[in-house]
């Protein structure tokens, strides 16, 4: 009998030769994601490790620039780990931290064919490698204990994709279209992408359109493997690896198709993610505020988009622009290429990598006042995230971003490529 990507990937990990939708298995885990703060004093109170320390990778992303003393901080972290049994290479802190949903990518953690489990919740994001991600929350807990998780195979919804992504567009725009879509018919399926389109999209991209899935309904998303992820992969696999396509003749609950080309920047809010609109129909909105960063924005493809934007040009007093890379390694990349001077010499104030402004400001200069309004690529919106809950958050990508940070109101970057 055919099968999809979901089925094959929750059948090699829970060692059966086939499962089907319906079907209660209990799947072994390859790795498994942790950010900062996430801690567990029941594990530690009874003498618990890890099932396989080298297994468990944490990240820290969330407090290393401060701390919120009421959920959890970096010291508290290092000794979580240590405690665990983790080793200490495992263990991506100052200098190497980045977002949980970004380093292990980076580190060759995450593999096609494999089961991986992430504590924060926009795990889902790794599925853009062709493994089956999954948010663990607070059952991680019991899964580091254990190497194991239960679940009940899940439906799935194919997206097939044809066309070429245009310039200006990123993976947020492909997300929030399919949050249009498929609001309210994509809960607790897996959303499995494939087609000749894929090619024009990077790895980069792919992560944030899979960055979104938990805001569609969906339990994660699967992308197709493809000759680009086996040239990211190939410089970092940490293993060999088994990449999964679905049979031709799958099952699939829904199929959806998307041109590409098709594509144009959409904008969230303010306030509400689901409230997805044209660029148009909030164009000439001011702002006094514009950031890119977090788990859904902030990797190279967003940086670069963004500095074609503002190459020789200058953000508008009116408007403070803050970029906190996702990772280390970004940030590192992005000052030998050339994309950190072109950000600073426009104006922009560069943090150091983590979650900033996303985690209710607090990592952040950016911090919204009363009355203010924001442009932001990150994953969040609702009222109070970055700063006050009386200030105005709209969600676009960093593109959309740059470019009204360079005019003071929503604007359409399309014009400013050269």
């Amino acid at each position: 009998m055919s099968k999809t990507m979901t089925e094959k990937l929750l059948a090699k990990a829970s060692g059966k030769d086939a499962v089907s939708v319906g079907d209660v298995v209990t799947a072994r885990i390859d790795v498994v994601s942790m950010s900062d703060g996430f801690i567990d004093d029941w594990l530690i109170e009874n003498n618990l490790k890890a099932w396989d320390p080298r297994r468990v990778v944490f990240s820290f992303d969330h407090f290393t620039a401060a701390e919120l003393k009421w959920w959890g901080d970096v010291a508290r972290s290092r000794e979580f780990a240590q405690k665990l049994g983790v080793p200490k290479e495992n263990v991506y802190d100052v200098g190497r931290h980045g977002l949980s949903h970004q380093v292990p990518a980076e580190e060759g953690w995450v593999l096609p064919g494999t089961f991986y489990v992430a504590g924060d919740t926009q795990g889902a994001t790794m599925g853009a490698l062709n493994c089956f991600a999954i948010a663990g929350l607070f059952s991680t807990f019991p899964a580091i204990a254990t190497g194991e998780m239960w679940m009940v195979v899940p439906e799935s919804i194919r997206i097939t994709l044809t066309g070429e992504m245009p310039k200006g567009i990123l993976g947020k725009d492909i997300y929030f279209r399919l949050l249009q879509d498929l609001h309210g018919r994509a809960d607790s399926r897996v959303l499995e992408f494939g087609g000749p389109g894929l090619q024009s999209l990077p790895i980069d991209v792919r992560m944030g359109v899979a960055n979104g899935s938990n805001h569609i309904g969906a339990m994660t998303s699967l992308f197709e493997p493809d000759q680009r992820l086996l040239d990211y992969l190939k410089p970092r696999a940490r293993g060999p690896f088994e990449p999964v396509t679905a049979d031709r003749d799958a099952k699939y609950v829904a199929s959806y198709a998307y041109d590409l080309s098709t594509f144009e920047p959409l904008v969230s809010g303010p306030g509400d993610i689901s409230k997805i609109q044209p660029l148009s129909e909030v164009r000439g909105t001011t702002v006094q505020a514009a950031y890119m960063g977090s788990c859904s924005s902030g990797r190279m493809e967003d940086l670069k988009l963004a500095a074609e934007v503002l190459d020789g040009r200058k953000i508008t007093p009116d408007v403070r622009l803050v970029v906190t890379p996702i990772s280390s390694n970004v940030l590192r990349d992005a000052a030998e290429n050339g994309v950190l001077q072109t950000l600073l010499r426009a104006g922009a104030t560069v943090t150091s990598p983590g979650c900033g402004a996303c985690t209710w400001g607090n990592q952040s200069p950016l911090r919204l006042a009363d009355g203010e309004t924001c442009i932001t690529a990150s994953v969040e919106n609702y009222s109070g995230r970055m700063g006050s809950d009386k200030a105005k958050i709209y969600a676009a990508n960093a593109a959309v971003v740059a470019a009204s940070a360079l005019t003071g109101e929503i604007t359409d970057p399309r014009g400013y490529f050269r």
